[in-house]
């Protein structure tokens, strides 16, 4: 029997309240109840199985298309991002790391980053290699399994790495997707540098 991925909740709650934002809740709630076993009245609180990210993502991606879910979905990151500074990052951590060599500040957010891949990479196998800019890897990407694009479209990843690089190695800091396994890519890999 094949154990599947767990991701954490922000997927599915940011993503709800970025489609509220945008499409109006009854739409939004009708997206979410479809796709996942959870509703906006409802939405999870725990780990979720990483087949109703995918599930959610695909949804938003069939009814308005890869602009709209690309967009959506990096807000949705973003608004993760802004999740994890305001709950699970430590406050000295964040005032610290800015004023940090940008080499130094960056191997310790991609650290922290390695030490919590279990929170949003349910089944993928993630790699990150140093540098600046960084590139983080993730092969058998949960969020676009099953989808076939034209371009790079794990832009929750992105959304996410992008604000934590924004806020924790300077206002330079920055993320995007340069690869992906939706595209036909071997793997959706991430480059996340200090813009120093």
């Amino acid at each position: 029997m094949t154990t599947l991925g767990r991701i954490g909740p922000n997927i599915l709650i940011q993503t709800a309240h970025a489609l509220s934002d945008r499409l109006g809740r009854d739409v939004a709630a009708r997206l979410v109840s479809r796709s996942t076993a959870h509703d906006l009245e409802r939405l999870p609180q725990e780990m979720v199985e990483e087949t109703q990210a995918n599930a959610l993502v695909r949804a938003v991606h069939e009814a308005y298309g890869l602009h709209f879910a690309r967009s959506v979905m990096h807000e949705s990151g973003r608004r993760t991002g802004d999740y994890l500074l305001a709950h699970r990052i430590p406050k000295p951590a964040q005032w610290l790391l800015p004023l940090l060599p940008n080499d130094m500040a960056l191997r310790v957010l991609l650290t922290a980053i390695g030490k919590h891949t279990w929170t949003f990479a349910g089944s993928a196998h993630v790699h990150i290699t140093p540098g600046d800019p960084a590139v983080i890897t993730l092969q058998h990407c949960p969020l676009c399994a099953g989808l076939r694009t034209t371009e790079p479209m794990c832009d929750f990843y992105a959304g996410t790495f992008g604000r934590l690089a924004q806020a924790l190695l300077g206002p330079k800091g920055w993320a995007e997707e340069v690869s992906c396994e939706a595209r036909g890519d071997s793997a959706c890999r991430f480059l996340m540098g200090s813009g120093r």
